[in-house]
């Protein structure tokens, strides 16, 4: 069997260190009231005991799980980690979850789902570039109003795109786009690839490649949310 190429090798690890991550996360989702440790974790997902503790403190670190510090144990951190009201952020992630990867790994750039928060927006899923270079999970993480993400959420949500250069690296920018989610009331999540400037940027020939697969993977999502509608609160 020939080996692995190295840019394979780096999609496979990310996909892994995402999945173990989600999974983690619905796993304090399910015990958001005892709590769980370090410990449960290992026992409940067969993961090595530094692995599961390396996750924990990642995400405590990003201020998705807090600890208690009388018991130890790790709940979720609300509202950090919470939705907006219109949208279940699981089923969300279910429905963009493999056209996310496929975005990523056709686009080479890195791709976040949003929904509306008071900040701004506020990443429920996030796909590494499938590359070798040093990355950082941006799950739970807020977006300005200013961003590409909570743009698009403020826009017209007719499947236009906004280009946004990425304020801490002038080297950086973002496209996205709107997915109108289906439901009685108005919502709505924000799908964006972020790489190169000088990709993206609507004065480059080569960027309406870039539109096109946005386009794609947003259609996609679209019509998995209208088989599989995401449920709305009571």
């Amino acid at each position: 069997m020939g080996r692995v190429p190295p840019s394979l090798g780096a999609m496979y690890r990310t996909r892994a260190l995402v999945g173990r991550t989600a999974a983690v996360l619905r796993l304090l989702e399910r015990h958001a009231d005892d709590g769980v440790t370090g410990r449960f974790v290992t026992s409940t997902l067969n993961l090595p005991a530094r692995t599961a503790l390396e996750l924990l403190l990642s995400l405590e670190a990003e201020g998705l799980i807090r600890r208690d510090p009388r018991s130890g144990a790790f709940r979720p951190a609300r509202p950090a980690y919470a939705c907006a009201p219109a949208a279940d952020c699981n089923d969300l992630r279910a429905c963009a979850m493999n056209w996310a990867d496929r975005l990523a790994a056709h686009s080479g750039m890195s791709v976040r789902l949003a929904v509306p928060h008071p900040a701004g927006a506020q990443v429920v899923h996030h796909v590494f570039r499938p590359d070798n270079s040093p990355q950082r999970l941006a799950t739970g993480q807020l977006c300005p109003p200013g961003g590409a993400l909570a743009r698009a959420l403020a826009a017209p949500h007719d499947g236009r795109y906004v280009y946004a250069a990425d304020p801490g690296d002038p080297g950086e920018a973002s496209l996205a786009t709107a997915l109108p989610c289906p439901g009685p009331e108005p919502s709505a999540a924000a799908l964006c690839v972020t790489g190169a400037r000088r990709s993206l940027s609507p004065q480059t020939p080569g960027s309406a490649h870039y539109r096109t697969l946005l386009r794609e993977a947003a259609t996609a999502i679209r019509a998995d949310l209208r088989t599989s509608p995401v449920p709305r609160p009571a």
